[in-house]
Formats: C-alpha cells, structure tokens, sequence
C-alpha cells in the first residue's frame, strides 16, 4: 500500500513538473531593471517577447553638462548563446535632461525566451566646448550658395528675405573623424548700421533644440531667422545687404566613450500569467 501511494506521489510529481513545462505564453513580459553611474541612469521597461520580436523602452537620464550621444548599433542582444544586434537611429540626450526609444529585435521563439541579457555600448559623452571652426561670413543677398569650413559642407537651401523678416535654411555636412557639434543660436547677422543681431529661435518644424550633434558622413538643416529691425530704411531686410556672422556655430569634438553596461531581463511571472496566455 505504501509502495502504491509512494508511485501515486511520484506520478502526480511528474505530471504537475510536466504541465509546467507545457505552459506556453503567446508573450512573455520581462521585469523593469535599471543602472546607474557617475554620468547616467539607464532604465529598460516595457520589455515584451512575442514569436516574432522581443522589444522595450529604453530610457537614459544624462546627469552631466555635456551631450550623450547615444548609437543603438553599438549594442547587443545575447539571447540562448547568440549575438544580435539592434537597428535604431542615433539617440542625442541634452545636458541635465532625459530621453528614450524604443529598442528591438526581430527573430522567432523569442515567447519561450525568460531572461536574455542587453549589453549597452555605444555611449559617449560630447563637450560642450570643443575646438571652435572658423566660418567665413556669409552675404545676403547671395553671389554663392555654398562654402566649406573646416570638415563642415554648407549649402543656402532656401532664403527668404522680407522687409520684417529674413529666414535662412542651411543644409550642413560633416565629414570629420570626430563629433561636429554645430549651434545654431549663436548665428548673427551683422547690418549696414554697423550692429550685429542674433538669430530668433524658429517655431514649428524648422525649430532645432540646443545643439546638432553630427557623426561623419552624417548632415541635417537649420534656419537662422531675423524679424523685424530698429532703424527703418537701414534695417530694411529686403532692401539691404546682410552679413550672416557665425561666430562660434561650429565645432569639433573628441567623444568621450564611456564604459558598456549589461541589463539582465528577467521573466515577470505575474504580468505574464496575467496577459500573455
């Protein structure tokens, strides 16, 4: 009788391990795990694996006055033994200020998968100051729509030039071995009257926040933008010529790489029980 009940047990031991092992999750959701050092926090949260992807928000508080430049590329995933690699766009993260994407990776059984590991490389942090590139001035109306300077290409895209408003959209090409870093807010125009005025902040789509953060081979577009002057005839911006200064606009930079960080994901068995069956 002993013998029977011991093989009962055992049995019903099998079958529940068995059951265990059968349990297949449509998603499997992983818990929030996070890092910090001296220069950053880096958080992973809503990471979900289907069949077909596994993905998260990937999120990185830059607690430096510096620019981090971030270039998802440079990270891996390691899942059962392999290597991956992501595909996102280059991430910039201002000075003292926080941002995130949204990171993933295609593939298949990644629902069976519990915990894998994420390996952030690719982080460097971007001067502020770097090595100031002379620009000549440029005249407006233009004789010429393009000059170089240092490794920065410029081209005049589009110009509009009003009475009480001037814009001036510039296409800029870096081609250097380091970081250019360009700052639009620091353009002026300099008038026939002898004086220099900053560049207004444009609204909408053409607005740029704080500084452009190029790699070689990279290129992006800003617009310097004047409005109204003092000082009638002489400050009529569609009657005078127009000396754009760019006074410290464009820099180059070494980064500074910082050290790679690994997140493990491990399984959230309730979230998971939860919504993913």
């Amino acid at each position: 009788m002993k013998k029977i009940i011991l093989s009962l047990i055992a049995i019903s031991s099998l079958s529940t391990a068995f059951s265990q092992k059968e349990v297949k999750y449509e998603k499997i959701y992983y818990t929030k795990t996070s890092l910090e050092n001296t220069d950053i926090t880096i958080s992973i949260e809503n990471a979900v694996s289907t069949d077909a992807e596994t993905k998260f928000k990937l999120k990185i508080v830059n607690k430096t006055p510096d620019y981090i430049l971030f270039k998802p590329e440079e990270c891996k995933f390691i899942i059962a033994g392999k290597e991956l690699k992501p595909s996102e766009k280059n991430k910039t993260i201002e000075p003292n200020a926080s941002d995130w994407l949204v990171v993933n990776i295609k593939g298949s059984g990644y629902n069976s998968i519990k915990s894998y590991s994420f390996e952030i490389g690719g982080l460097y942090k971007i001067s502020t100051s770097g090595q100031v590139i002379e620009a000549p001035d440029f005249k407006l109306p233009v004789s010429k729509n393009e000059f170089k300077t240092g490794n920065y290409s410029l081209v005049l895209a589009k110009l509009s030039k009003e009475t009480d408003k001037t814009e001036a959209k510039f296409d800029c090409a870096y081609n250097g071995d380091k970081i250019g870093v360009v700052f639009p807010s620091k353009i002026g125009v300099k008038m026939p009257d002898g004086n220099e005025y900053a560049s207004v902040r444009p609204t909408g789509l053409m607005a740029k926040k704080g500084a452009i953060i190029l790699t070689k081979g990279q290129s992006e577009s800003f617009t310097a933008v004047w409005d109204r002057m003092q000082g009638g005839k002489v400050t009529d911006m569609q009657k005078v010529e127009m000396l754009i200064k760019w006074n410290e606009t464009f820099t180059e930079v070494s980064p500074q790489k910082l050290k790679n960080e690994t997140l493990i994901l491990e399984f959230d068995e309730k979230v998971s029980n939860a919504k993913g069956k």
